[in-house]
């Protein structure tokens, strides 16, 4: 497998398992204890269970920083390509 492919696979599976603990803890922080069961795992439960029922919310939640890489390396990319053409 093409190694690029490799790293963004490794993100994504990153992401997942970490964007719903940086969540818990924002919330945490932002607006009190988390009132479900179970704290950060009924959090998860929660998210990956809306995720496996095919909720684009879920996903793109899941999957929002690798969503920011992908737009800011397409910027920079549009950028250079523009000041490509018109050095040319």
């Amino acid at each position: 497998m093409h190694a690029a492919i490799k790293r963004w696979l490794i993100y994504a599976s990153l992401c997942v398992v970490m964007v719903p603990i940086f969540v818990f803890v924002g919330g945490w922080i932002l607006a009190g204890p988390y009132e479900g069961r179970v704290g950060v795992f009924g959090l998860m439960f929660h998210i990956y269970g809306d995720a496996l029922s095919v909720d684009l919310s879920a996903w793109v939640l899941l999957l929002s920083p690798l969503l920011l890489i992908l737009i800011w390396r397409c910027t920079l990319w549009l950028s250079r390509d523009i000041k490509r053409r018109q050095s040319v």
